[in-house]
């Protein structure tokens, strides 16, 4: 049930695969031209691997791990000059390196984002030369650095062999520490962030710290393929680092698999043995990348890493045994309840240039029952939403849950407090199964370190094992256990907008804000949404939905609000909404009779 290639335990053997076989490819290739090469793809495949990280998962296309490439390099040509040889010493440095210039460099480009980060980074790849020249008496300016010493592991010369084996190692043991964020909560939070910053905020992650996380683990990689790479050339030179790296490095990502940790070494491996190895490169490097762009862009979406994995995928689930965690989703599920508090809305204004989107509005919503919103087009409802779960700053009024004050916290800080929410357009990630995606919904719940996710100690395992109890739970409560393991985005909207509910209470929110969870539904899928909104109900959450199907909201609902021009225009029972004059001459019409939806 459970997609095998996303169980924390399953496909651990993959790196130890890769590595197996790149090392043990030193016993066979005895040519140091053709261990040069090997030793290049272990190389290209941390730059790769960074800017996948960042990129592919996370969303930020930045070309910066050139810049963090230099800074790796330089550092550990600086410390061999003064007689610094130790390797590990300096891939230690280098990578610090380069966790330093993503900083700097990561504070005021990540929150330009998307191609606006993009132009900028390609910047910072531009000013790498003029940097270098500045630092002239450290770095030799335009002229290089040479090393002149041997590297040395724990005292001894390390020789050609042991420093290929080392180079394996390094991008194995990064591929592990790659693999085992991406199948965790982090990567889930990445992966959100990259659909929709919106979504990752209602999460409960902060977009900015998330970022700047992707940003800066992307540059570590880099920065100790830096450190290996001048070990491997003896010198350094700002040649080396230029824009036509930078489009190799995009080129080996989207070829190998731009969202796939494996992607990573087999774009290195392509880009290794063909454009690097053509003669005449620099001249016709941009029409070979180009060429590379477009055709992978046309015939595989997802990269070689994307064809190899549905090639095996289906020999995968019948070769490898049920693991701990899918039988976890096994047998009965446990039982649902939602914590609900007393949300109170009251007098909160909000302007829009001169145009008051929210005048004094004000509802209450209590445990236990679904509070309904109506009204037409532009009377506030969704800014209403949006004012509630802190997308927008209202300028007066309080927001209150459970007695304690909510309003004045970004989305975020409102999300950890117990507020959950859909939206309009169903925000369901891609290359998420439905699991996933439902467990994607507890990413803030409780505290897991980097270092426990990395190792998978015992709390994060406790942790993990946890959430696939409350998705099992949810997925069930929504009646979509049984789609477990299907691609999420290919299901029909009526069963997203199911999904997106069963996220939205998979953490046992106190508030569930549902924004027209019934655009665009039929009969059929109506009568769905309606027995799981009466199952979450009935499981004590405090519900408050926005939708303009009023026949669906009027048979729903406990308490209703009616809006216009940004203010409360009546409330009451479905009944009394609709006999209310009111509302009946400004928004209902006619009163007609409301059918039952089973």
């Amino acid at each position: 049930m459970l997609s095998r290639l996303h169980r924390p335990g399953f496909g651990w053997w993959l790196p130890p695969l890769i590595g197996a076989l790149l090392i043990g490819g030193s016993l066979v290739v005895t040519g140091h031209g053709d261990q040069r090469e090997l030793a290049l793809v272990a190389i290209y495949t941390l730059v790769i691997s960074g800017l996948n990280f960042s990129f592919g998962y996370g969303g930020e296309l930045a070309f910066g791990q050139i810049a963090m490439l230099a800074a790796g390099a330089y550092t550990t040509a600086i410390l061999n000059v003064h007689g610094h040889t130790d390797i590990l010493l300096a891939l230690v440095l280098s990578v610090a390196a380069a966790a330093v210039v993503g900083f700097i460099s990561g504070i005021p480009s990540i929150r330009l984002s998307h191609w606006s980060l993009a132009i900028t980074s390609f910047f910072l790849v531009l000013l790498v030369p003029s940097l270098i020249q500045v630092f002239e008496s450290q770095t030799g300016g335009l002229i290089g650095l040479v090393m002149p010493e041997s590297a040395t592991l724990f005292g001894s010369e390390l020789e050609w062999e042991g420093f290929y084996i080392f180079a394996m190692v390094v991008a194995l043991i990064w591929l592990v520490v790659m693999r085992n964020q991406i199948l965790s909560r982090r990567g889930a939070g990445l992966i959100a962030m990259r659909e929709s910053p919106q979504l990752a905020s209602s999460l409960g992650l902060s977009v900015y710290r998330q970022r700047m996380y992707a940003y800066i683990m992307g540059s570590l990689p880099a920065g100790a393929a830096g450190c290996l790479m001048a070990q491997l050339n003896g010198f350094v030179s700002p040649d080396t680092f230029t824009l036509s790296l930078a489009i190799a490095v995009l080129a080996g990502s989207v070829v190998g698999g731009v969202s796939s940790v494996y992607g990573a070494p087999l774009g290195a491996l392509i880009l290794v043995l063909g454009p690097l190895q053509a003669s005449a490169f620099d001249r016709y490097s941009l029409l070979v990348y180009g060429v590379f762009l477009l055709l992978v862009g046309v015939l595989f979406a997802s990269g070689l890493a994307g064809v190899l994995r549905l090639g095996t995928g289906k020999l995968l689930r019948r070769v490898a045994p049920a693991s701990p965690v899918e039988a976890a989703l096994l047998g009965d599920a446990p039982a649902l309840a939602i914590p609900g508090e007393q949300l109170v809305v009251d007098g909160i204004v909000k302007s829009y240039g001169g145009v008051r989107a929210l005048d004094g509005a004000g509802i209450v919503a209590e445990p236990g029952q679904i509070t309904a919103v109506m009204g037409a087009n532009g009377a506030g409802k969704t800014t209403l939403l949006n004012a509630v779960s802190g997308f927008v700053a209202v300028e007066d009024g309080t927001v209150e849950l459970g007695g304690k004050p909510l309003g004045g916290q970004p989305a975020h800080a409102v999300a950890r407090r117990g507020v959950s929410r859909t939206f309009q357009t169903p925000l369901i990630p891609r290359g998420m199964t439905v699991l996933e995606v439902v467990v994607s919904g507890r990413v803030t719940a409780g505290r897991v370190g980097l270092v426990s996710t990395i190792l998978r100690l015992p709390s994060f395992r406790s942790a993990h094992r946890a959430d696939l109890e409350a998705a099992r739970a949810a997925l069930s409560f929504a009646g979509l256990l049984h789609l477990a393991d299907q691609d999420a985005q290919s299901l029909p909207l009526g069963t997203r907008r199911l999904l997106e509910v069963a996220r939205a209470v998979a953490r046992e929110p106190n508030v569930v804000l549902l924004d027209e969870p019934a655009a665009g539904l039929d009969d059929v899928a109506l009568g769905e949404l309606d027995n799981l909104l009466r199952r979450t109900r009935d499981a004590g959450a405090t519900i408050v939905i926005v939708e303009h199907n009023v026949s669906f909201l009027l048979g729903l609902a406990d308490q209703v609000f009616v809006m216009d021009l940004g203010a409360v225009l009546a409330s009451g029972t479905s009944e009394e909404i609709r006999d209310h004059p009111e509302v009946v001459a400004t928004y209902l019409g006619r009163r007609r009779p409301t059918p039952e939806v089973s």
